[in-house]
């Protein structure tokens, strides 16, 4: 049973749950910029092995739930403070958007990665937090990134790129979220 502190999951969750792979995939899971580990805690009730690591320890880490939940703090730019070196499913949500060098960071987010990753990041201004360095839109038109960048970073690999929102009053703000998948089995010929 989950802690009272740890809140129902939101479509964006939600539709991160539904891009695991399902064909021939262990249940281990990197949550990478876990934050308070909200999604870590279901995914243990649903019978993954997660390790959340995020740069800061937050209290709700404290909550033991499950032995399957593991929380540390680590670096994505020094892939040795993680707490294992690969993982088959390798999820990072709204992370690249705070970093100066987020292409590095989905590299090292790929080195981690033995089976697939999944991303979000928001689209265009969507979500306009302090701290956010990078944005994104679909031509890279507007002064945005183009997010069709995430599949030449990941070539040879497959990559799935769909707009998800979080919440019902997202769609009329016009607030939606890239969820990125790239899967390490398909590669392009």
């Amino acid at each position: 049973m989950l802690p009272p502190a740890v809140p129902q999951l939101n479509i964006r969750y939600i539709s991160i749950i539904d891009s695991f792979p399902v064909y021939k995939v262990g249940r281990t899971v990197l949550d990478v910029g876990c934050g308070t580990g909200k999604l870590g805690y279901h995914l243990a009730e649903l019978g993954y092995q997660v390790y959340g690591v995020d740069a800061h320890h937050y209290d709700l880490w404290d909550v033991n739930v499950s032995e399957d939940l593991n929380f540390s703090i680590g670096d994505i730019f020094d892939l040795n403070t993680f707490p294992i070196p690969s993982v088959e499913i390798v999820m990072c949500g709204e992370v690249l958007e705070h970093l100066p060098d987020w292409r590095t960071a989905l590299m090292n987010l790929l080195e981690l990665t033995e089976v697939r990753l999944i991303v979000t990041v928001p689209f265009e201004k969507s979500y306009n937090c302090r701290g956010h360095k990078n944005y994104w839109n679909d031509t890279g038109s507007d002064g945005f990134m183009d997010i069709n960048e995430f599949r030449q970073l990941a070539a040879p690999y497959c990559t799935s790129i769909t707009k998800i929102r979080s919440k019902p009053k997202d769609v009329r703000m016009k607030q939606l979220d890239y969820l990125i998948i790239i899967d390490k089995r398909q590669q392009w010929m």
